[in-house]
């Protein structure tokens, strides 16, 4: 655990959240305590609203400063290195370690991906243009100010050109499997809610593969085949290179989400995977790499391609098992 000590942290009342009682509030906003924990909270004296010591009968009005204190914070290790690929006046574009998230968590706030670069540059402006998995590394983009945030997320396909990724695939993948268009949605009555399925009532979802190579011999106690397998985003639905690389019968290798049934994910919910489990698994973190971006900012006069190799070790070990990539 990454002990820090003492954290507060503030959030400022929403205006739909106007006349609501504290805890309604925060149970509203914050689901990663239940009711009876915010109580417990509250009546401890760890909130504060307006600087005031906060109780079970306390009403918050539209842009109140809520205040949560806690001592003896700690939160799980992430990996917090990072390379710098581009940089300029407004825009950052970085290599993102797998198993660091982008934004908090339930259990991660202080070590979020955004947070390492706002401290690692001084600049609490900093924002990320888009998002990638807690457990996919690669290419980020991150614009430098708010300003630059309001005039490109709403438009970043005319900067954020392409993004591809690549990914280790369970079996030996179809050359002919070039373009998969299935529709994608969560279920309601599905055991793991935030898991996509293919659905015809679901939303538009297109990625586009291409088969690197082969790779018939077994990775540590694990046997093959696998395929090396490049993804290029055509929309941008949530899990969408995962999902549909499992609705085609290609998981993604040590996806605890889209492999084995999702096993491993619940598992994880309830206690810590085990070695024996990630050795099932075959690496810590799954082997999908967001590894080029292609990039036309306002003033280039071409657009620019980059490349991140900063694969996980796991993913890197079976890359390099191979002739040269």
């Amino acid at each position: 655990m990454a002990h820090i000590g003492k954290m507060v942290f503030e959030s400022i009342v929403r205006p739909e959240h106007r006349g609501f009682l504290l805890v309604d509030s925060l149970c509203a906003r914050f689901t990663y305590h239940s009711r009876e924990e915010w109580e417990d909270r509250i009546q401890s004296g760890a909130v504060l609203v307006n600087g005031v010591i906060a109780t079970l009968e306390t009403r918050v009005e539209t842009g109140n400063q809520v205040l949560y204190q806690i001592d003896n914070y700690a939160e799980p290790d992430v990996p917090t290195h990072f390379d710098v690929l581009f940089e300029d006046d407004e825009f950052l574009l970085v290599d993102k370690p797998a198993g660091v998230p982008v934004h908090h968590t339930g259990h991660i706030f202080y070590n979020t991906f955004t947070s390492i670069l706002r401290r690692a540059f001084d600049n609490e402006e900093i924002t990320p243009m888009h998002r990638l998995d807690r457990d996919t590394g690669g290419i980020m983009l991150f614009s430098k100010n708010r300003d630059t945030a309001t005039r490109f997320q709403r438009h970043l396909d005319l900067i954020l050109l392409k993004k591809i990724y690549l990914a280790v695939v369970h079996g030996r993948f179809s050359q002919e499997i070039q373009r998969c268009d299935l529709a994608l949605q969560e279920k309601k009555d599905s055991r793991i809610r935030l898991k996509m399925y293919p659905c015809l009532e679901g939303k538009p979802s297109t990625t586009l593969f291409r088969l690197v190579k082969h790779r018939e011999a077994l990775f540590h106690s694990i046997p093959g085949p696998f395929s090396f397998v490049e993804a290029e985003l055509v929309t941008g639905r949530k899990h969408q290179i995962r999902a549909h690389l499992s609705a085609l019968g290609y998981p993604v290798v040590a996806d605890r989400l889209y492999g084995h049934e999702g096993f491993y994910y619940e598992k994880m919910l309830n206690e810590p995977l085990t070695t024996e489990d990630y050795a099932v698994l075959g690496a810590e973190n799954q082997m999908l790499h967001a590894y080029k971006v292609q990039l036309k900012l306002p003033y280039f006069k071409e657009p620019q391609w980059f490349e991140s190799k900063a694969f996980t070790k796991e993913m890197q070990e079976m890359l390099t098992d191979q002739p040269s990539f």
